[in-house]
C-alpha cells in the first residue's frame, strides 16, 4: 500500500512524504529504522483503485459484519472471522489492520478511519455516534439501507441508459465502417473527378482517399483519440466540466439537481437519525456534493450557527423543494426531521424514476432518426457521384 506520510526527524525535521510498505506497523517500523518519528499516514489509492474498492466493496462488508454481530459475535470475534474469510489480499490487510486496532483499544470508528479508500467518512461518523450508546448494529443497518437505496438509484439510471447507448454505439460504429471502408473503396473510382463534385461528396471522397493512402496513421489517429478521450474522463477537471456543460441544459440540469438532493437528504437523514448533531451531519456531506454546490452547504452551516433552522437554512441556499421544505417543516415541529429527510429523498427518488424512463422512451427513436439519417446521408454522399455522372452520359 501507498501512503502519504508526515515524519520528523532530527535532520530534516517536520517533512511530507509518500512512502510504499505493507501496511502501517511496516511503514513504522521502517521509518524508525531511518531515525524518522511517524506523525501521521494517509493511504493514497488511485482512480481505478477507489471505484475498484469503493462502494460495494464497503457495503457488502457492513451486511456480512451485521449479520456475524446479530448472531451474537463480538465486534472484535466478527472482524477477524471476516479477516479469515476474506479471499483478495488487499481487502484481507485492511480488515486484519483494522482487527489490530482494535485489539490495542481503538474504537471501531477511529480504526476505520484509517483506511478512507475502503470506510467511507459517513460510515465511521455514523459508527462514531452509535458508539456513545453501543448501537453499532442499529448504525450499520441505517448506512445499509442509505448505500443500499443509492446503488439501487444508480443501477436504474445507468440501466435505463443501456439501451440508448447500444444503439449510439451501433451507430457510431457503422459510421466508423463505412468511412473507413467502403467510402475509400469508391474514392478510387472519382478520383479524378473530385472538381466537379459538390462540396459535401467532395469533401467525403477526399476523406476515403486520405484513409486510403494513408491507412496506418489513420489507425493511429483513431485510437490515440480514444485513449486521449478515455484519459480525460479520468481527470476531475474534465468531469466537471462535462457536467458543467450537461447542467446548461435545463431539464438535464433539473434532473442532476434532483439527484444531488436525493443524496444529501438520504445522508443527513442517515446521519440525524444516528444522533449526529445537524451541523456536524452538515460538514460530513460537504464532500459528497459537487464542487458547484459546496459554498452553498457551507453558507447553510453559517445560517444554522446563526440560529437559522435547517429547513430554513436548507431552502434560502436552494436545496430543497415545495414538497421537501414543508416536509422539513413538519419534522422540525415533530421532532423527526432525519425521518423526513428519508421521505423527501423517496419522493425525489420516484419523480426521477418517472422522469428518466419518460426521457428513455423519447431518446431511442431520436436516437434511431439521428443515426439513420447520418448514415443515409454518407451514403447518398457516396452516391450523388454517380447519379451526376449517369445524367451526362
Amino acid at each position: 500500500m501507498r501512503y502519504k506520510v508526515r515524519a520528523f526527524s532530527t535532520v530534516e525535521g517536520l517533512h511530507s512524504d509518500e512512502r510504499t510498505a505493507a501496511n502501517l506497523d511496516q511503514l513504522r517500523v521502517e521509518l524508525e529504522a531511518e531515525g524518522k518519528t511517524l506523525i501521521s499516514a494517509r493511504q493514497v489509492v488511485t482512480f481505478y483503485e477507489r471505484h475498484r474498492l469503493g462502494r460495494l466493496t464497503q457495503l457488502v462488508f457492513c451486511k456480512q459484519l451485521l449479520a456475524l454481530l446479530k448472531a451474537g459475535m463480538q465486534l472484535t470475534e466478527a472482524i477477524d472471522t471476516l479477516a479469515a474469510n476474506e479471499q483478495d489480499l488487499s481487502q484481507k490487510e485492511v480488515l486484519t489492520q483494522v482487527q489490530i486496532s482494535l485489539r490495542s483499544g481503538q474504537s471501531f470508528s477511529q480504526a476505520l478511519k484509517s483506511f478512507p479508500a475502503f470506510f467511507s467518512p459517513l460510515l465511521f461518523t455514523a459508527i462514531e455516534a452509535s458508539e456513545q450508546t453501543g448501537a453499532v448494529s442499529e448504525a450499520l443497518e441505517r448506512f445499509i439501507s442509505y448505500e443500499g437505496r443509492l446503488q439501487a438509484l444508480r443501477s436504474r439510471l445507468i440501466g435505463a441508459l443501456v439501451y440508448p447507448a447500444f444503439l449510439l454505439t451501433l451507430g457510431v460504429l457503422v459510421v466508423i465502417f463505412l468511412l473507413a471502408y467502403v467510402v475509400p473503396r469508391f474514392s478510387a473510382v472519382f478520383a479524378d473527378r473530385l472538381q466537379d463534385m459538390p462540396l459535401l461528396s467532395g469533401l467525403v471522397i477526399r476523406l476515403g482517399l486520405w484513409v486510403t493512402a494513408n491507412p496506418w496513421f489513420a489507425s493511429l489517429a483513431a485510437v490515440g483519440v480514444l485513449m486521449a478521450g478515455s484519459f480525460l474522463l479520468t481527470v476531475p477537471a474534465t468531469r466537471n466540466w462535462i457536467v458543467g456543460v450537461i447542467c446548461r441544459v435545463p431539464w438535464l440540469s433539473h434532473r442532476i439537481r434532483e439527484f444531488e438532493l436525493v443524496r444529501i437528504y438520504r445522508s443527513l437523514g442517515m446521519l440525524l437519525r444516528g444522533g449526529v448533531p445537524a451541523l456536524r451531519s452538515l460538514q460530513m456531506i460537504t464532500g459528497l456534493v459537487p464542487p458547484r454546490s459546496r459554498r452553498g452547504i457551507e453558507r447553510t452551516i453559517t445560517l444554522i450557527r446563526e440560529g437559522l433552522p435547517v429547513s430554513g437554512a436548507l431552502y434560502r441556499e436552494g436545496f430543497t423543494t415545495v414538497v421537501s421544505e414543508r416536509l422539513l417543516s413538519v419534522g422540525e415541529r415533530s421532532g423527526q426531521i432525519g425521518a423526513m429527510l428519508e421521505e423527501a429523498a423517496n419522493f425525489l427518488d420516484d419523480d426521477l424514476d418517472r422522469a428518466v424512463e419518460r426521457a428513455v422512451r423519447l431518446a431511442e427513436p431520436l436516437i434511431m432518426v439521428v443515426i439513420g439519417v447520418l448514415i443515409g446521408g454518407i451514403v447518398m454522399l457516396m452516391y450523388l457521384p454517380i447519379f451526376e455522372l449517369a445524367e451526362g452520359l
